[in-house]
């Protein structure tokens, strides 16, 4: 009967938060004992709820749960980002290091070793370091424009230049391109310096919405 129960409640709370109702979901999961939970999909469940809610301390807490019996690529990844989230360098570390153990290949760390970087506050050319061996592993519009903002605020002129070209000829339109479209202009001195700081455009770029695939 117990066991039942916590089935209706967690499709409860994947149905909430599934439709949207991500304070409902959060509340539900509250109620809920997380340490008597057996299974890692109803573990998931609450985590996930957490995460739509910006509880991120409550959804690595369950992440860890969940590590303990499963040391995936999936959950590591998890673990990483919930931690940079929480700013807690030395655990976005710790668990930076197991991803790269489990995924060596996989070319996340980059993102994730930049992220930690920039929270640590490192100089441009630590943070182009990792962006660099991103783009030669995979090439991302959003991630290939946050390049080419760290060449200009690093007075790096042509390889701005340059990182703005690649992205319009790679990827031809797009949020990304019309930005590397106006901060190229800036360079051929048809836009002005100011207005281009002032806008959107020169905003940090976050970690995108983790594949789990």
């Amino acid at each position: 009967m117990e066991r039942y129960n916590t089935i209706v409640k967690i499709e409860e709370i994947k149905r909430l938060t599934e439709e949207g109702e991500i304070e409902r979901a959060v509340r539900e999961a509250d109620a809920i004992e997380y340490e008597r939970l057996r299974t890692v999909s109803d573990l998931s469940v609450l985590a996930e709820a957490y995460i739509r809610g910006k509880e991120f301390s409550k959804a690595r807490m369950i992440y860890e749960k969940i590590f303990d019996r499963s040391r995936s690529r999936r959950v590591a990844m998890q673990l990483v980002n919930l931690s940079i989230k929480l700013k807690d360098i030395e655990a976005a570390e710790d668990y930076l290091q197991e991803f790269i153990r489990i995924a060596p290949d996989d070319f996340y760390r980059y993102i994730f070793r930049y992220s930690i970087d920039k929270l640590k506050g490192e100089p441009y050319e630590v943070l182009i370091d990792s962006l660099e061996k991103l783009k030669k592993k995979e090439y991302i519009e959003k991630w290939a424009y946050e390049l080419a903002k760290l060449y200009h605020k690093a007075g790096m002129d042509q390889k701005c230049v340059d990182e703005c070209s690649d992205i319009i000829l790679w990827f031809g339109e797009g949020q990304y391109v019309e930005r590397a479209k106006a901060l190229r202009s800036y360079y051929y001195g048809e836009m002005d310096l100011g207005w281009l700081e002032e806008s959107r455009l020169m905003e940090t770029q976050p970690i995108p919405p983790l594949n789990l695939s």
